[in-house]
């Protein structure tokens, strides 16, 4: 679904072409046309771009590489930047350079680039390409290079799993137990750990998971509710939801010590702490208002909440934008769960989705693109979805196997 609000700029992607270890410059090959295509599809979905129709290029891959664009015939076909690229295998070594040219002002787009890598980490090269074309030309940061964390479903079973961004790279992670209920997982800022929600005891309890080391540590073990962790900006403090003084309440627990911090203090029931940027703010979820879930937001050392949402039967899973200046959420009215932004104060409410059960949003590192779970009326199923900001551009991430997906986090990009 594309819908106004975002205007792609045409571009031309010829195929890489291949160089041998000696620099010798040849034909497109298996290996330079994959990295290619995955550059390709990266930046076509983004919606910012329009890959221009490779049947039509009046200019080869190995003419462009060797002696620059001829500027007229790339006008010809209606390109407003070109990119010409080379891929150099080494034995288990990959190395890429490519070229951004204007086609408009006939004139390269700032210098070339190089990126470097073993041959199994050809995709992350090609996400890398991505990410510098896509700031050379939009003037923001990329998000190819990031990762998902999920849940992984199939029929009853569930799992935790990662994957690129574009939904390649599936790797499912083995948490020595089977057969468990999981939730929630969710980047540290550093992308280096998961906060995640297991079931295997009998009772929600939170554990952390290196990802570089397959450590497992089990945070909470509190009696009643340990759920919905969050992530400080410095990595340090985790804001949770625990019920064991009797009613759901918002905590704030320092990694380090263990020391837990209650921040409000109310009969109702106050879930989904989300961190402001800043690490001042904690949005949540709270019942306090007439009994339907509202969005508040109070300070992360604790204080007098403020109300943020007044429309709409329900407003749920409050995300703050990597910036600080929109927050994401769900609203629930007319019978369905719709993904939403606003400025965080609360102003400039815009509903981005319209179907029957989006929740669950995350946003992508350059704060453009949300991504969210929507369970398909009908069959219960539940899939990923993304959406840029303005409403445009919804797309589902499509896994293999017919494997579902929800409750994800989006990580920082990783270099």
């Amino acid at each position: 679904m594309f819908k106004k609000g975002l205007t792609a700029m045409p571009i031309a992607l010829p195929a890489f072409v291949s160089q041998n270890a000696q620099g010798k410059s040849g034909a497109p090959d298996a290996l330079s046309q994959r990295i290619t295509e995955v550059v390709s599809a990266d930046l076509g979905n983004s919606g910012f771009f329009k890959i221009q129709n490779p049947d039509t290029y009046l200019q080869g891959s190995l003419d462009l590489w060797n002696r620059g664009p001829n500027y007229r015939e790339w006008r010809l076909v209606g390109a407003d930047a070109v990119v010409g690229g080379s891929a150099l295998r080494d034995g288990d070594k990959l190395r890429v350079d490519f070229y951004l040219y204007d086609v408009a002002q006939g004139k390269l787009i700032g210098k070339g680039w190089r990126f470097s890598a073993t041959i199994n980490d050809w995709r992350h090269v090609a996400h890398r390409v991505s990410d510098e074309i896509y700031k050379r030309l939009t003037g923001q940061e990329g998000y190819f290079t990031s990762r998902i964390a999920f849940v992984a479903g199939e029929g009853r079973r569930k799992w935790l799993a990662m994957m690129d961004a574009d939904g390649a790279n599936r790797i499912d992670l083995d948490l020595g137990v089977k057969d468990q209920l999981v939730l929630s997982p969710r980047f540290s800022p550093d992308g280096e750990r998961l906060f995640y929600i297991s079931y295997e005891s009998g009772e929600p309890r939170i554990y952390r998971w290196e990802l570089y080391t397959g450590k497992r540590v089990r945070l909470t073990a509190f009696p009643g509710l340990n759920s919905t962790p969050s992530w400080s900006p410095d990595g340090t403090k985790m804001a949770l939801t625990l019920s064991k003084d009797g009613n759901p309440e918002i905590y704030v627990q320092n990694l380090t010590t263990g020391q837990l911090k209650r921040i409000t203090r109310h009969p109702g029931i106050d879930t989904s702490p989300t961190w402001s940027p800043d690490g001042e703010t904690l949005a949540f979820v709270s019942d306090r208002s007439g009994g339907k879930p509202q969005i508040y937001t109070v300070r992360a050392r604790g204080g007098n909440p403020e109300r943020l949402t007044f429309e709409g039967k329900r407003n749920l899973d409050p995300a703050w934008s990597p910036n600080g200046d929109r927050m994401a959420f769900v609203r629930n009215e007319g019978g369905k769960f719709r993904i939403g932004v606003m400025d965080a104060d609360g102003k400039n409410v815009q509903l981005l989705t319209d179907s029957w059960m989006d929740e669950e949003p995350t946003w992508s590192p350059n704060g453009r693109v949300i991504l969210f779970s929507r369970q398909e009326r009908g069959s219960g199923e539940q899939h990923l979805y993304t959406i840029d900001v303005t409403g445009a551009n919804e797309r589902r991430v499509r896994l293999p196997d017919g494997v579902e997906a929800s409750g994800a986090s989006w990580s920082p990009l990783i270099r």
